[in-house]
């Protein structure tokens, strides 16, 4: 698995947004990055990268030649818990991901990655359950966005529109990312929760 990349203008972005500093261990900072945090003195909090050992559990069909060779790359890199396939078209999709937000929900694995041929299904799904925050895994940059200020546990991929490398190297982004967003982000996600979902009760 790549480890994520610090960089000032991150940090700067993370300032001005007024964002906690969030930053995993063992993570690559660069040069000016250690330049901008010994001028500004802000609380850094360094999170513990994931581990790998079944840590992923995966939606897919793997009589998909696309989607085999990406199952053959996440078994060789041992994050690979569980792989759920889906069984008859789009109501098997949603079958799929929800079983997957049970897994997570149950904390059986940490977070969960859906190969969909139409992405915003799963992605309405997954954000349907308590403690699942998912996203439309489109780039690379929106994924390390969504990890950083969402903390997402869910990435939806539409295999169909995307190179290997770039699901490979979502997929890394996610595993490298929190497992949860930050605390003023919880707060607003935990009181939609307790609500029954509904944002303006």
């Amino acid at each position: 698995m790549s480890r994520p990349v610090v960089t000032a203008i991150m940090l700067e972005d993370l300032r001005r947004e007024g964002k906690e500093i969030r930053l995993t261990e063992g993570a690559l900072v660069t040069p000016a990055a250690r330049d901008w945090l010994k001028e500004h003195s802000l609380p850094v909090t360094w999170e513990k990268a994931p581990t790998s050992g079944g840590k992923l559990a995966v939606v897919m069909d793997p009589s998909l030649a696309e989607l085999r060779f990406m199952r053959t790359m996440l078994d060789r890199g041992g994050c690979l818990a569980e792989v759920i396939e889906p069984v008859g078209g789009r109501s098997g999709i949603v079958a799929a991901t929800r079983r997957l937000c049970g897994t997570i929900a149950r904390r059986e694995v940490e977070k969960g990655v859906v190969f969909a041929a139409d992405g915003p299904v799963p992605v309405c799904v997954a954000n349907k359950h308590n403690g699942v925050r998912a996203a439309l895994g489109v780039n690379i940059p929106m994924v390390e966005e969504a990890c950083r200020s969402l903390g997402i546990n869910v990435l939806v991929l539409e295999y169909t529109t995307l190179t290997p490398y770039q699901m490979k190297q979502m997929i890394d982004r996610l595993l490298a990312g929190p497992t949860s967003p930050p605390p003023e982000t919880l707060a607003g996600i935990k009181a939609i929760e307790q609500g029954g979902g509904c944002a303006d009760r």
